[in-house]
């Protein structure tokens, strides 16, 4: 059968009638009134914001923290300007961690990584960190050099000692020149025609003085700058010997139970000492003397425990043993400078540089031997 017999025709749609949309006019609108879920209850959704930040607190500057940072940031002072109060304390008792956090911090500042307690940026830095980091710089290499030059001018040098009589009977020599530390003894054989004749022998600069007493004291003694040879001894003393100047030479004697030694004081330039302090449990003696009383021994001298001895030979070393179980120190002081030619702890066998003619301390709670060469 035809699906269009000639001659058909549809009937006409009726009144109102559309036809349906075809292929891709389909259409799907919101239901009237339809919002999307949280516009139907008034809702918005939030956009970031910036940071808020308390009006009332304005922006610490640049500039104060880094001149607090680099003067007084060991002291926390920067970060007390900052609001950060807790860690300010913490630094203030560390004294800035020991200089560490003290250093960290300026390079924070400098680095533009230091915030306040809101942790806002500093204000100010483009405008002054050309001018901190050229004054950080200066600041360091002006420290530097000057702790460098402070700590060379004040090296203790070896004052001026003068010479040791040759022996006990002989009458001591008198010092050639303010600016030797020790001058040997003038040969007892006649010069040679050319040899100028040794100055005048001079009187001692430090009179002898002797103390004595039981328990602890202070005692007050009149040095005159001038070095000099204190002997203490304690031959009951039990528990901690202990003996104190007010002097560079501070500690002479800290041991336990009895002593007997010898020491030479005021060898540094400045150092005068006028008082000594005694601690001890038992009978005791101090005796002040001037360092003519020191023989010379020449040769190889041998001794126990502390003493000061007065090689009178010229020499640039010497071969030195020693048989204990403690500290052992030998000092000279032949050279413009002290020597400290040995500081050990228990036996010892060497050769070291010692200059002489001149004084020798020996610190030691053994039998000791040094031979000059």
């Amino acid at each position: 059968m035809s699906q269009n017999p000639e001659g058909y025709r549809p009937p006409n749609p009726p009144e109102g009638y559309s036809p349906p949309p075809g292929p891709g006019q389909y259409q799907n609108p919101p239901s009237p009134g339809y919002l999307p879920a949280p516009a139907q209850h008034g809702y918005q959704v939030p956009q970031p914001q910036p940071p808020q930040f308390p009006s009332h607190s304005p922006q610490k500057s640049f500039l104060t923290t880094w001149i607090l940072s680099l003067l007084v940031g060991v002291f926390g002072v920067d970060r007390f300007y900052l609001g950060k109060v807790g860690t300010g304390i913490a630094k203030l008792l560390t004294f800035g961690g020991l200089g560490v956090w003290a250093l960290v911090d300026l390079i924070l500042v400098l680095s533009n990584k230091q915030t306040d307690k809101y942790r806002r940026p500093l204000e100010g830095y483009d405008k002054h960190k050309v001018v901190a980091l050229i004054v950080t710089a200066a600041f360091i290499v002006v420290s530097i050099a000057f702790n460098a030059t402070r700590a060379g001018s004040t090296a203790p040098a070896a004052a001026p000692i003068p010479a040791s009589p040759s022996s006990a009977k002989a009458e001591p020599t008198a010092q050639s020149s303010a600016a030797s530390s020790a001058v040997p003894k003038p040969s007892s054989t006649p010069s040679a025609a050319k040899t100028t004749q040794p100055p005048a022998p001079a009187a001692p600069k430090v009179a002898t003085q002797t103390f004595s007493g039981v328990g602890d004291d202070v005692v007050a003694a009149s040095l005159s700058g001038a070095p000099a040879i204190v002997t203490f001894t304690c031959d009951p003393c039990s528990s901690n010997t202990v003996l104190k100047t007010n002097g560079r030479d501070s500690l002479l004697v800290n041991t336990i139970g009895s002593y007997v030694g010898t020491h030479i004081v005021d060898t540094s330039t400045g150092s005068t000492t006028s008082e000594f302090t005694i601690n001890a449990q038992g009978t005791w003696s101090l005796t002040v003397a001037d360092i003519t009383t020191i023989p010379t021994t020449n040769g190889a001298v041998t001794g126990h425990g502390d003493q000061v001895v007065y090689l009178g030979g010229k020499s640039t070393k010497a071969a030195i043993t020693y048989v204990g179980e403690r500290n052992f120190v030998v000092k000279g002081y032949g050279g413009g400078r002290s020597e400290l030619a040995v500081n050990t702890i228990g036996s010892y066998t060497g050769t070291v540089k010692l200059t002489g003619p001149g004084f020798v301390q020996v610190t030691s709670s053994g039998d000791w031997t040094i031979t000059p060469g």
